[in-house]
């Protein structure tokens, strides 16, 4: 049988994921023109994973022993691929309806040598469309955090980088580069990759139809390696990188926190979300000092309201309970509405809720983290530490 692209899903430990996956290529099969082969590299698992491979009759299984990182697992699952184009797909990513077509059509194109799709939370919320490069010459994933429906979504366009989650490449040219360089641990090598495509006369595309869930850093010890993997890519890509537009993300400047009504719960979900705010750079304070008006980020403060009137403050964000569950609301330029999520952080349970059983249904959901309630919770909870999404 003739392929049209090949999937090579890198697979170490994690099961539940690869089944997920699958699962979900599986049915995908019988409902779309596209043909193609799954190919799953087990990376040396020391969990159930080579024994449920061997029970699946509709997927190549190749097994490397030691663990290669994932460019070494993608290289070996690339190396078996019969197809034309190749799609590298996470064990921890799978499509959302068909998302092969949009992202196979974009190779009719031979100017296309890396065609990237939409990545999405398991809620809906978009992940990443594409890759956008900061000012201080970080990669961020382009329209985070932000709803599917905005035109950055779903408009596709050229790109410098797209994430290598669920990313395609045409055969031939990727095996003659020698694959995804070695030199790279578990991060850059999609960035090195799309950057050589383009040294070599290539596009790289998002393609904004192509829908994947992502999971998100799944895998144990994923960023242990981020700052190597990104020092190299600096002294390697750096001149190339000084003419690449850059995206601002607006001035760093002070948020200033009026707080409205709250409870336990909901200074929980705020101090998540203020978490998430310094992350970026921003001082947080609930008033502005007068001699604080001489530094530069005070002069350009912004004020976030907390569970106040939102039609009275913007930007504002408030917690709402519908269905027994809480959401987290925001008013001003974008309105937004999603479910929030607690960081999967065991002692959240201890120091916030103090193993309070609440109307939100937190502490339901902290306890599933903890792995009490069956297997996939008790993988998630070993993301602690990893980039989720939580406010």
């Amino acid at each position: 049988m003739t392929h049209d692209v090949s999937i090579v899903v890198p697979a170490y430990d994690n099961w539940w994921l690869t089944r997920r996956c699958l699962e979900a290529l599986r049915t995908l099969r019988s409902a779309i023109g596209v043909r193609f082969e799954t190919i799953v590299v087990d990376n040396a698992s020391t969990d159930e994973t080579p024994a449920r491979l061997a029970e699946n009759d509709d997927v190549r299984s190749i097994r490397i022993d030691p663990n290669a990182n994932f460019g070494g697992a993608a290289n070996a699952g690339a190396r078996a691929a019969q197809a034309p184009l190749v799609l590298f797909l996470n064990n921890d990513a799978w499509p959302l309806g068909d998302a092969l077509t949009p992202l196979v059509a974009a190779f009719d194109d031979p100017a296309i040598g890396i065609a990237g799709a939409a990545l999405f939370y398991e809620d809906g919320v978009t992940q990443g469309a594409g890759c956008v490069l900061l000012p201080n010459a970080h990669w961020f994933l382009s329209c985070r955090n932000l709803p599917a429906e905005i035109d950055g979504v779903r408009r596709s366009r050229d790109a410098v980088v797209v994430p290598g989650a669920a990313f395609a490449t045409r055969t031939q040219w990727f095996l003659e580069r020698g694959g995804f360089d070695a030199a790279f641990r578990n991060g850059f090598e999609d960035a090195d990759l799309c950057m050589r495509a383009h040294a070599d006369g290539f596009k790289a595309r998002y393609v904004a139809g192509s829908h994947f869930a992502h999971y998100e850093g799944a895998t144990i010890g994923r960023f242990e390696w981020e700052n190597e993997n990104e020092r190299l890519f600096y002294r390697r890509w750096s001149a190339v990188l000084a003419g690449v537009p850059r995206t601002e993300r607006g001035e760093v400047g002070a948020i200033v926190v009026r707080r409205g009504t709250s409870d336990e719960t909901g200074d929980a979900v705020l101090g998540d979300l203020l978490e998430a705010i310094r992350s970026y750079g921003h001082p947080v304070v609930e008033r502005i000092a007068p001699w604080q008006r001489f530094d530069r980020r005070f002069r350009t403060a912004a004020t976030l309201a907390w569970n106040c009137d939102g039609a009275a403050f913007a930007p504002s964000v408030d917690v709402l309970v519908r269905d027994g569950a809480a959401r987290v609301r925001t008013h001003g330029a974008a309105s937004v509405e999603v479910p929030w999520m607690p960081c999967a952080d065991a002692s959240r349970a201890d120091r916030a809720f103090a193993g309070k059983r609440d109307a939100y249904g937190y502490a339901d959901l902290l306890a599933a983290y903890s792995g009490a309630y069956g297997e996939e919770q008790a993988q998630d909870a070993r993301r602690t530490g990893a980039p989720r999404r939580s406010a």
